[in-house]
């Protein structure tokens, strides 16, 4: 038997690249074919993906459960890849109806994510595929996009940090005050006690002097 013809995937690497980053979505995989996308990475990009296999009969076999559930589809021959510029693989799953991959492109280049189906039946796949990472919400916000209540919160948050500045240099200006203070005091205790001293030795140099004074009038 001829395997069909592989389906050319420019539209779904049109599609791809439209939505980089955006909503999920679904194509069919052909039995015996490969579906690939390409999508361009710089180094250190956050790439993240999620893939979900849907296949014929599927719908019948939810409302099913316990033993009586009739088995799942054969899912041999199912696989998703994903190459890297250098050829490596950076993800890979077999036989497996959903999956996810997370990776940070090591070097700049063209990432290729191939859907192979070398079953006998068409599989259905709905997959999800973001480049980077979101764009920081709070950064890109200006006063103009704020809302009343957002602007209140920011001049609010604004305040607050006027606040806690102002806490801190209050603060600052008692640690220097108390160190004043307590340099301050110890000279005054240091000036007490070299006037103390004097003090004495003043009262003493008088009494001395006084009794040598009458000691020689006596004399005479």
């Amino acid at each position: 038997m001829v395997d069909p013809p592989r389906r050319p995937a420019l539209p779904w690497l049109l599609l791809l690249g439209g939505l980089s980053g955006a909503a999920a979505f679904g194509f069919s995989v052909e039995p015996h074919a490969t579906e690939c996308f390409e999508e361009h990475a710089g180094a250190s990009d956050h790439v993240s993906g999620l893939w979900t296999l849907t296949l014929p009969g599927d719908a019948n076999h939810e409302p099913h459960h316990g033993d009586d559930a009739p088995p799942l589809p054969h899912l041999e021959g199912w696989s998703v890849t994903v190459t890297g510029p250098a050829g490596d693989k950076v993800y890979h799953a077999e036989n497996e109806r959903e999956g996810a991959f997370d990776y940070y492109a090591t070097i700049e280049g063209v990432y290729r994510l191939c859907f192979t189906n070398q079953r006998k039946a068409s599989a259905e796949v709905t997959a999800k595929i973001e480049v980077g990472d979101p764009p920081d919400l709070i950064q890109l916000a200006k006063t103009e996009h704020l809302t009343p209540i957002e602007e209140r919160i920011k001049n609010l948050h604004e305040s607050m940090n006027a606040v806690r500045d102002l806490q801190d240099e209050i603060r600052d200006q008692d640690d220097a005050m108390a160190k004043m203070t307590m340099s301050t005091r110890k000279w005054l205790l240091y000036f007490t006690f070299i006037e103390a001293a004097v003090l004495v030795g003043v009262t003493a140099w008088q009494n001395l002097y006084l009794m040598s004074f009458f000691e020689v009038k006596r004399v005479v």
